[in-house]
């Protein structure tokens, strides 16, 4: 390795210096690292305004560092500073675009201001780089479960407090409407207006106030025993159906007597079925027809839901359930399904009123899915999507949130697969190739933009991208396509070449003398990366030799985290020592030690370390 820099320890007078700026590039960045040390010390004792302080200490000493920004992110939205928190998450991500806990920091402050869509971008975003990420996963859920209206999934009043809302109760009139079509006394009661207005104005509580809630409502109990039947029925609870020995405080196991520890082994009493015998013979022609529906009977088990449309034509729930066979008896019957569900859509109020809760808000809601599962099936996500949209406005329950979810996911996948073409993708190519000849370096990257979108799993589209950047000066974003490339196909030789040219422009000059190596090691007898290897080296030497500094080529080095553990490594700073000690026993040291001579050569490749 040594030999090929055209240099020899023995016959020179041996030198090392580190360049005065590299002293406080190091200065700088322990500096930094010891106020992150103190502010992650203060972040665990929850002290966080004394953690920014020293967040920000770092920052300065060192504004390139990802982990700095995204710590003070941290502590910005522990505080509820939630805007200071998005721009340190945004430039933390700007800083390492491949981190994923960047983007959970982001993500978190777009999610607390309420930005729900641009929250469930970064965690998608997020999501690409690391897949199985818990913490991404369980931030994207709650951003869709906000950004839907789910009850207590937004932020709580105050914005923080974590990802729940710490919500009380909740009003949700489609169960009420439920609870009335199955209890004539809800009904009854939902007659009285003032009763009702009270009750809407204590359940309007619960997202502001939940515990001045919890105090009206057991006021209210006391001077209206009615209101607790109504606000349990707004949560799904039949209070018909209840003992109400299930509200008393239960005794202590060791004040119970033994009648009471008797009473508890019996079983409640059956609720009581409010149903008329239409509803009652109606339902059995259901079960009898679900049965066949599992069985794939799908004739008989038409014939049984047309039989409980026959006794109850007001409820729509056996029109859905004919709707759910059609669909698997194929496409020919899907026209058949939106007709009839579109028809349900328009006399939901003429059915309403013919049987209170035959068209409940939770009927009409899974009428409106099934609409959305044809439109799925046949890829018009649009419609679909606009459907469960309109599900959610009727009954929006988990079911519905989660089938949302799936299809928005499959219409991102599926337009990204039917956009693949790689006829297409050759054509772009060519394009790209006939402006490049012509110098034309954008254009050339646009057309390989499209080249890569319509085959991304072709290697050589992502180096001759990487070509246009190059020239386009976008040498990061070079590098990035050229690893890609590498990725796909490790023996593509070009790529290694216009990596380390990609490299030796950022004056990354160890970097690109390793690129090189790599393509000889595949291919020992390709030119462009033995004369790219000849002139890393004769830059090298030029740089070794001569007294002045290059900034731009440090700044590049020290920035390497390779660079970065070398300087840090004990055993090497020992040789750097005896270097100016002792340069012979230095060079003893060095052509025993492997590992020393490659850590020598890569420094004063990188312009950190000079010999002569």
């Amino acid at each position: 390795i040594l030999a090929q820099a055209h240099f020899s320890v023995r016959c020179c007078s041996l030198r090392w210096f580190f360049i005065f700026r590299c002293f406080s590039k190091m200065s700088n960045k322990e500096k930094a690292q010891a106020a992150k040390a103190k502010g992650n010390t203060a972040f665990q004792a929850k002290n966080y305004k004394e953690a920014i302080e020293h967040f920000t200490e770092a920052i300065s000493h060192d504004p390139t560092d990802h982990v700095f920004f995204s710590n003070r992110s941290a502590c910005f939205a522990s505080l509820e500073q939630f805007e200071k928190a998005l721009e340190d998450g945004t430039e933390c991500v700007k800083l390492k675009p491949d981190w994923a806990k960047g983007y959970t920091r982001k993500g978190l402050a777009q999610y607390f201001l309420k930005q729900y869509d641009d929250a469930a971008e970064t965690y998608k975003a997020g999501l690409k780089l690391a897949p199985e990420d818990a913490s991404l996963k369980e931030g994207l859920k709650k951003v869709m479960d906000a950004k839907y209206d789910v009850p207590g999934a937004g932020p709580g009043p105050s914005g923080g407090g974590g990802m729940g809302g710490g919500l009380g109760l909740q009003f949700d009139p489609s169960k009420l409407a439920t609870a009335a079509a199955r209890n004539p006394k809800i009904k009854e009661y939902m007659q009285d207006q003032k009763l009702m207005q009270t009750v809407n104005a204590v359940m309007s509580m619960g997202a502001t106030n939940p515990q001045m809630q919890q105090q009206m409502i057991m006021g209210l109990m006391q001077q209206d025993p009615r209101a607790l039947e109504l606000i349990m029925a707004a949560q799904g609870i039949d209070m018909g159906s209840m003992n109400p020995d299930d509200f008393a405080e239960p005794p202590s196991a060791s004040k119970a007597s033994p009648e009471v520890k008797k009473a508890k082994k019996e079983e409640p009493p059956p609720p009581e079925d409010l149903r008329t015998p239409e509803q009652k013979q109606a339902d059995e022609f259901k079960a009898e027809g679900n049965a066949l529906y599992k069985g794939k009977k799908f004739e008989e088990a038409l014939e049984k839901y047309s039989k409980a449309i026959e006794v109850m034509p007001d409820d729509i729930t056996y029109y859905n359930n004919k709707c759910a066979v059609w669909i698997e008896m194929g496409e020919e019957y899907y026209d058949k399904v939106l007709e009839t569900c579109q028809d349900l859509i328009t006399r939901r109020y003429e059915i309403n009123g013919a049987n209170p809760g035959g068209a409940s808000f939770e009927k009409v809601g899974k009428v409106f899915c099934r609409m959305a599962s044809v439109h799925e099936k046949r890829k018009e996500f649009d419609a679909a999507i606009e459907l469960y949209q309109k599900a959610l406005t009727e009954d929006n329950n988990r079911t519905a949130r989660n089938a949302l979810r799936d299809l928005e996911r499959a219409k991102e996948k599926w337009e990204k697969e039917s956009y693949l073409d790689p006829v297409k993708a050759e054509e772009h190519r060519e394009a790209g190739n006939e402006a490049f000849k012509k110098q034309d370096w954008a254009e050339a990257k646009r057309q390989y933009d499209e080249a890569v979108k319509r085959n991304p799993t072709d290697a050589k589209l992502y180096s001759n991208r990487a070509a246009s950047l190059t020239k386009l000066l976008a040498y990061p974003d070079a590098l990035r396509d050229l690893d890609e490339c590498l990725k796909l196909d490790p023996t593509f030789i070009k790529a290694y070449s216009r990596k380390g040219a990609a490299h030796f422009y950022m004056k990354e000059y160890h970097k690109a003398l390793e690129a090189y190596e790599k393509g000889l090691q595949a291919d020992p007898g390709n030119d462009e990366c033995t004369r790219g290897r000849d002139q890393v080296i004769a830059k090298i030497s030029e740089t070794s030799r001569s007294g002045q500094v290059d900034e731009e080529q440090v700044r590049h080095a020290m920035a390497d985290p390779e660079i970065q553990n070398i300087l840090r490594d004990p055993q090497i700073n020992m040789f750097l020592k005896k270097m100016q000690e002792d340069p012979k026993e230095a060079n003893v040291m060095m052509n025993k030690d492997v590992k020393i001579a490659d850590a020598v050569s890569k420094l004063v490749a990188a312009g950190v370390l000079r010999l002569g």
